[in-house]
């Protein structure tokens, strides 16, 4: 019979990948799965499925699907698969013996079983009536008949098993069993999980194509110099681009949010001005506390309050000079016109090495080094605090410190530092209102409005006692140092639109790939 190429009234369209999957599958007897398919032709299953989509919606193949139920074996179950059930080894023991008391049952158990399993075999084999109990001075088991036919004709339970661990996983459709395996599940030593099978099926008018009986263009997706050369530009048919259709979404690296908005925060201090500083973590009480006049009795220099290391515990302070006049500052208020704290304070206390608490022991060292005005200093980094975490709380967080180092500062200049560095970053809505600290006078609580969580409180200011700056040959008063120390964290909470300071830290990829860079 001669052979007859048919004309279709609609041209098909069959690029190159479409036509070697629909040839793959047709070689592959016209149905097959679409792993069968990317196994034989070599190509990447997401092509496969892309291609099968494809050709269906051209009518040259159908796809069948159905959902199946596969199982897998847990450890326990491999275990028991390649060494047998408890119950049947258990079983196997009692066929070779009369019976077995209890007690050296237990005592002296069998070969690769713990006393558990021996438990475990004993309740099964009795559940099924395959052994029972004889109760006398010295209870024993003995095997019943129907555990003798089970013994040698063996639990369909473990031939399950086998079944399972040979395909390594198995449609439970097809083992056969479905209570047995149900059972294994029970006892833990099967899992079981639902997918969809693709059967993907030729069409007749998919096997005409790859027979050749129907006309079919060959495609291309752009013209070349060889295409044009040759005049075989006017046998194929240039691929058609649909400009509807979205590219697929690519998420390039970038910076974390809470990154960003710290780099944000550096940037706008830095164009006001200010220079940064760093200082260690580990740091002394004697420049997180002491330096600061905060007496050595009070609650925040507790153990609750402060994490204190264990070894090493002390650390050293090189100028002497300055202990004396922080020592004499703390007793009596030396020459800076205070009373001090009226105690006897003690050098090794203020050796401790903590976690420092807060970002201003780097203005502390900063200031021993520097002081001649005008000074802008500012510190971006770490502080830790024994707290309870929560949405507004963290045992771990930035701080935000600046200092202002000039003559005839006020507390007006605080507040329109403060003020512009809070426009400077964007936030409009914020507030003031009287606070105290042992280390400013007077002193001031800076608050930002929330968008859910209201107003917050973001930042605690001052300027500095003359019982902190006389110690470190400050001029005071002609000298004034205005001081804040920023929780940066809040601060971002509010400008990324998050109502949890956990989540700054989050690990989810949705919301790290959508949000905005700032």
């Amino acid at each position: 019979m001669p052979n007859i190429t048919k004309e279709t009234s609609t041209e098909i369209e069959v690029y190159p990948i479409e036509r070697e999957t629909l040839s793959t599958l047709y070689n592959l007897g016209g149905k097959a799965t679409p792993e069968e398919i990317s196994k034989e032709s070599n190509i990447p299953l997401k092509k496969i499925l892309t291609s099968i989509y494809s050709l269906q919606n051209k009518n040259l193949v159908r796809v069948h699907e159905k959902e199946i139920t596969k199982v897998e074996l847990t450890e326990e179950g491999l275990e028991y698969a390649e060494k047998g059930l408890p119950e049947y080894r258990l079983l196997k023991a009692l066929l070779q013996k009369t019976k077995i008391p209890i007690r050296e049952l237990l005592e002296k158990g069998i070969e690769g079983l713990e006393k558990t399993q021996i438990n475990l075999a004993i309740g099964h084999l009795r559940s099924k009536k395959w052994a029972k109990i004889i109760k006398d001075k010295d209870p024993y088991i003995v095997i019943t008949k129907e555990g003798e036919i089970a013994a040698k004709e063996g639990l369909p339970e473990q031939e399950v098993l086998k079944i399972v661990m040979e395909k390594k996983q198995a449609i439970v459709e097809e083992i056969g069993k479905p209570k047995i395996v149900e059972e294994l599940i029970k006892r833990k030593l099967a899992t079981t999980k639902t997918e969809t099978q693709r059967t993907v099926i030729i069409t007749e008018l998919g096997k005409d194509v790859i027979e050749g009986k129907v006309k079919i263009p060959e495609m291309v997706k752009k013209l070349t110099r060889d295409l044009v050369v040759t005049g075989k530009w006017k046998e194929v048919k240039l691929k058609k681009y649909d400009v509807t259709i979205e590219p697929p979404k690519i998420y390039p690296g970038k910076k974390h949010p809470y990154l960003e908005f710290l780099e944000e925060v550096r940037r706008a201090l830095i164009g006001l001005g200010f220079q940064e500083a760093r200082g260690p973590y580990v740091e002394l009480e004697f420049y997180n506390f002491d330096l600061l006049f905060q007496a050595q009795d009070h609650p925040a220099r507790e153990i609750h309050d402060s994490y204190i290391l264990e070894y090493p515990n002390k650390g050293e302070i090189k100028s002497k000079e300055l202990v004396e006049k922080v020592k004499a500052t703390h007793e009596n208020g030396w020459i800076t016109g205070s009373r001090g704290w009226g105690y006897k304070w003690s050098f090794d206390l203020a050796r401790r090495l903590i976690l420092r608490s807060q970002t201003t022991a780097v203005s502390m060292r900063y200031l021993i080094e520097h002081k001649q005005p005008p000074i802008k200093m500012f510190c971006i980094d770490r502080v830790f605090r024994p707290d309870v975490l929560d949405a507004t709380h963290s045992m771990e967080f930035c701080q935000c410190e600046g200092i202002v180092v000039d003559k005839g500062l006020t507390l007006r200049h605080l507040l329109g530092a403060l003020k512009e560095i809070l426009q400077a970053l964007g936030f409009k809505e914020f507030k003031f209102k009287p606070g105290y600290f042992p280390f400013t006078e007077p002193s001031v609580e800076c608050f930002i409005k929330h968008p859910e969580l209201g107003w917050i409180e973001v930042a605690g200011s001052g300027l500095f006692r003359p019982e902190v700056l006389i110690p470190l040959n400050i001029p005071h008063p002609e000298v004034q140092v205005l001081a804040w120390g920023i929780g940066v964290e809040r601060l971002a909470m509010t400008a990324l639109g998050v109502n949890d300071i956990r989540y700054l830290r989050t690990h989810d990829l949705e919301w790290l790939r959508e949000k905005e860079v700032l």
